[in-house]
């Protein structure tokens, strides 16, 4: 939920897989959602979130402000290929839209883990790549065939299950309800974010370019919201920020690492340790133990929705690495 979330904008690529390479990226993999998890974790200690009786509670902007300036500080000596003229673009406006909906996204997000339950907001979070299905479709004319269409109408059943928003409409309680709306929105918002690195790529925007933008343009853009709910963080709350920057850099640079040894269809049951790692932190760190049946019912169904866009996804490599072959074949 933080840069990470934008990892895919690095220049990945595929070598020849051996099993050892695979279950390398397995382990970077897992890597990157224990430190997605820990910075779960901060951001529930830091914001108070869940009526935390703490009384050094910092506002959810000033929280990603130092964390994208932290985690930008950290992933700069990373970046050995720098260069100004990386920075040239034709498309400024479609950049910083790119940026400021990565940010708002953090933010709804962060809103998420301070109202709800890590475990059932992460949950909730793994309905981001449906919304990708269907932007793509609305925005890039991509096809949504019978198998994306089953994966949509799964993971909006899971979510349904999850958050059963009936309840409050019949007068009922129920501890998630309408706080669905938060993680939802934020899987919502970042999806958009991401279906425009793909629009820029498209048009021709290098990976360099789309990595360099993100990196040195979300503190700066994360700064505007900060100003108007400023709070100085005290000297115990200044650690744990330059902790959520450098666990920032190892999930980004543990994501993309994962994705350039291991391919999406195997690593991605691995990305559901994200949920299993921020349910443990939730009960070591906040007592909080899911054990509403729904959340488990919901969750599955949601996997399996996740699932099916994976393996449909490795159908599509398959077939256009087949292509390549015969057309170089051919030449």
């Amino acid at each position: 939920m933080t840069k990470a979330t934008n990892a895919n904008t690095f220049q990945t690529t595929t070598a020849p897989l051996g099993v050892t390479r695979l279950w390398e990226g397995a382990f970077w993999k897992v890597l990157s959602c224990a430190a997605f998890a820990l910075i779960n974790g901060i951001v529930r200690y830091l914001s108070g979130g869940m009526n935390q009786t703490s009384l050094d509670v910092l506002p959810l902007e000033t929280i990603i402000f130092f964390q994208n300036l932290f985690g930008t500080f950290f992933l700069l000596p990373f970046l050995t290929e720098f260069k100004i003229r990386d920075l040239k673009t034709a498309y400024p406006g479609l950049h910083f839209l790119r940026i400021a909906t990565a940010v708002a996204g953090i933010y709804l997000w962060y809103l998420t883990l301070k109202v709800m339950p890590i475990a059932e907001g992460v949950a909730l979070s793994f309905t981001g790549p449906i919304f990708t299905v269907i932007g793509a479709s609305l925005l890039l004319h991509e096809k949504i065939d019978k198998t994306r269409f089953v994966a949509i109408s799964l993971s909006l059943i899971g979510a349904f299950i999850i958050s059963r928003p009936d309840i409050p409409l019949r007068g009922g309680v129920h501890p998630i309800g309408f706080s669905a709306i938060f993680p939802l929105s934020s899987a919502f918002v970042l999806a958009f974010s991401k279906l425009l690195t793909r629009k820029l790529a498209r048009q021709g925007e290098t990976p360099m370019a789309l990595t360099l933008y993100l990196l040195l343009f979300m503190a700066p853009v994360s700064f505007i919201p900060a100003c108007f709910h400023w709070s100085m963080p005290t000297l115990t709350q200044w650690p744990w920020l330059l902790l959520m920057g450098a666990l920032a850099t190892v999930a980004h640079l543990s994501f993309s690492k994962a994705y350039q040894l291991a391919e999406v269809t195997f690593l991605t049951p691995f990305g559901f340790t994200k949920f299993f790692l921020s349910m443990l932190v939730g009960f070591v760190a906040f007592s909080e133990l899911p054990t509403s049946p729904s959340l488990w019912l919901g969750i599955s169904v949601i996997f399996l929705s996740i699932l099916a866009l994976a393996y449909k996804s490795s159908l599509y490599s398959l077939a256009n690495c087949v292509r390549s072959s015969l057309f170089k074949n051919n030449e």
